[in-house]
């Protein structure tokens, strides 16, 4: 019998290895064929024939004391072949691929080890001085990685071994971010025992806390911000009741599970249950506030964040007793437990959301502040080192780049915003006297100054500027309070038809600004994040838009619009739901039909019932009361409007809102891509 030379080598390989008894079992034979085949492999180079004995060997095998290699028989076609052909192929292929790629990234790697070097050197020299407990130390007080990392740079070794090196500053800044990390850590034997154990009950997990933190601090704090954010970081890390407390603690938890993505990485990550955690954060929270002293600073402002949790929760009847215990408790605190500006941070920022509050359900605030009151009188606001990141979820605070937060300014500008907000209110409730054109155009000028005199670091919201998330909704509460100073009198009898087209452009124009706002937002960062306030103001501004302009644009993109707004916000606060369903109703009443596409976008409709509706909003409807309010109106305010209406007019188009177009964002279907949809501009058309 004739064998190929490739099987010769393959027999002569075979014997090297029966000699040396090296030769294994590789695996039992299926059937007879199987062991003769084997064993011939053995003895084809001297015509014996296998007997097919098994398992032990052949008789062949037995005579000359070596073992048989039993290979399991295997019929190969050609299709077979052919497929493996094509497989190594394509693996050959995507190999080259691979080193093709592998060259390509070779500079990146060096870069990459590079890095590693650098910064591996940064670490080495903190530990060796200590500086690693420092920064933590730091870190605790409050301070920014930018901070702590200028600081470093003055260290002799570090500015000697690094200061020359290029990036230096961003080098050391990633170290700082990554002994943070450590830190935070929850297998760091130095977080096992330094973190903060005695603040809650609800959950131990640091990683929790830490993500529920770097939540509310992302999007809550600047938008209101209730406390000195340093100040009670600093107390909550040396374990201190100055600025820090269970209650808040747990208050503060309990808001930020409305931000968690119930379904998204952070719940999966963390093992956690967004809604189970939250009834806990709230249950712990009450029990404590009532063994609390109520006059303490930091009563009020759990007071204050329990106000937010439950209006997101949709339980706003609730939420305003904790914000009227909040604005009464605060007129008793002794100014002398806590620092004058830490003082000044909670007294505005309670009066502030106390009085958008009342704006938005058109009541008289609690407890308020006298109007002539200085804002931040012992707060520099220009001292404001915080930083803003954009954070979803655990690893972003590493990952995404920070930027100042000009939070502290925001705040600033904000509480002077609602001193002419509550002035507003005042008016229109009549606590001083009838209603004049002069009284109505007074607050209007107001709010144009207060516009033309904010700084230009948070002034420009265009989508080009990037503006911040909290600078954003300080635009759009801006927009909504003018939409909501000039509405009722358009329901006044005896409005001339001049009056009327000046008073109906004037609150399209704010009422559009307000939504392209929104829509910034949305493009920017989701409006997931929209807190409760913002989503009032989203039904106000996109009500006065299809009331007022149905045509241009269409009313149904705007309600389309407001309506996804709202669904988003549903993932987390609850208050949305029975908005939408108002702002349906609102819609179907001026008899503006919403396609089948719309929806089914939005899906199902759920009917609210009227307990669930009253939890939502206080009352049974978002629109201003506009018959009660016309009963305060003097009957000749428009003797004098057209003498008044010119006076804050003058220079409005220096300053005033110009804006050339409002984009819509509609999803197409079947698609998973976004278009964005150009409306003409209401004012030039």
């Amino acid at each position: 019998m004739q064998v190929s030379e490739s099987e010769g080598t393959r027999v002569m390989y075979l014997r090297l290895l029966a000699r040396n008894a090296d030769v294994r079992e590789l695996s039992s034979p299926s059937s007879p064929n199987a062991y003769r085949l084997s064993l011939r492999t053995l003895t084809r180079k001297k015509n014996g024939q296998c007997n097919g004995e098994r398992p032990e060997a052949c008789g062949r095998c037995k005579a000359r004391n070596v073992r048989c290699l039993y290979e399991p028989h295997t019929k190969t076609h050609k299709d077979d072949l052919l497929r493996e052909n094509a497989a190594l192929r394509a693996a050959n292929a995507d190999l080259q691929d691979d080193l093709q790629e592998s060259a390509e990234r070779g500079k990146t790697f060096e870069d990459l080890r590079y890095t590693s070097n650098i910064q591996s050197l940064i670490l080495d020299i903190l530990t060796n001085n200590g500086h690693d407990r420092e920064i933590v130390n730091r870190l605790r007080k409050g301070e920014t990685h930018q901070e702590i990392a200028s600081w470093l740079l003055t260290d002799p070794h570090i500015k000697d071994h690094v200061g020359a090196e290029p990036d230096s500053q961003k080098h050391i800044l990633d170290v700082v971010k990554r002994v943070e990390i450590h830190y935070h850590d929850h297998q760091s034997p130095v977080l096992e025992t330094n973190f903060p154990r005695k603040w809650t009950t609800v959950t131990r997990s640091p990683s929790v806390l830490r993500h529920l933190f770097n939540l509310y601090f992302t999007w809550v704090h600047p938008v209101h911000m209730l406390f000195s954010e340093n100040d009670f970081k600093e107390s909550y890390w040396r374990e201190d009741s100055r600025y820090c407390s269970g209650p808040l603690v747990n208050a503060i938890c309990a808001m930020a599970c409305h931000l968690l993505d119930h379904q998204g990485p952070d719940a999966r990550s963390l093992d956690i249950d967004a809604g189970q955690l939250r009834e806990a954060f709230l249950t712990e929270t009450r029990s404590d506030l009532s063994k609390e002293p109520h006059f303490v600073m930091t009563s009020v402002q759990a007071f204050a964040v329990m106000y937010l949790a439950d209006l997101s929760s949709g339980k706003a009847r609730s939420a305003t007793a904790y914000l009227r215990c909040a604005a009464d408790q605060l007129q008793g605190v002794d100014k002398e437990q806590c620092s004058p500006e830490a003082f000044e941070i909670s007294r505005w920022g309670i009066q502030t959301l106390n009085t958008s509050w009342s704006g938005i359900t058109y009541q008289k605030p609690f407890s308020p502040e006298s109007p002539r009151a200085t804002v931040f009188q012992t707060v520099d606001t220009g001292k404001d080192p915080s930083e803003w990141r954009y954070y979803r979820q655990p690893g972003d605070e590493i990952e995404v780049p920070s930027r100042p937060s000009y939070a502290l300014l925001t705040a600033y500008q904000q509480a002077k915003l609602f001193q002419v907000v509550h002035d507003t209110i005042n008016v229109y409730c009549g606590a001083r006297g009838k209603v004049t054109a002069q009284a109505v155009l007074g607050c209007y000028r107001r709010y144009i100054d207060w516009e033309e005199e904010l700084p230009h670091e948070i002034k420009f919201v265009s989508i080009d500027a990037q503006p911040l998330p909290h600078v954003l909704s300080l635009h759009v509460q801006y927009r909504t309070a003018l939409v909501q100073l000039f509405t009722p009198l358009l329901y006044l009898q005896d409005l001339s038809n001049s009056a009327k087209e000046d008073i109906c452009a004037e609150i399209i124009m704010h009422a559009r600004t307000g939504l392209e706002d929104l829509h910034h937002g949305d493009r920017l960062y989701s409006s997931r994040y929209n807190l409760p306030l913002i989503s009032f103001c989203t039904v106000h501004l996109g009500d006065a838009m299809f009331r007022l302009s149905p045509i241009k644009p269409p009313a149904s993109e705007v309600i389309e619009f407001c309506l996804r707004i709202l669904q988003e916000g549903r993932a987390g606060f609850t208050l949305c739901g029975p908005l939408q369903q108002l702002f349906r109703m609102s819609a179907m009443d001026c008899k503006i039909h919403l396609s089948d596409a719309i929806q089914e976008k939005m899906g199902p409709v759920h009917h609210y019932h009227i307990d669930e509706i009253l939890d939502s909003t206080t009352r049974l409807s978002y629109h201003q009361p506009v018959q009660q309010i016309n009963r305060y109106i003097d009957a000749r305010i428009m003797d004098d409007w057209p003498t008044q209406w010119r006076k804050p007019r003058r220079n409005l188009q220096s300053h005033g809102p110009q804006v050339q177009g409002f984009q819509v964002r509609r999803q197409s279907t079947g698609s998973a891509s976004e278009k964005y949809m150009q409306i003409n501009s209401l004012l030039n058309s």
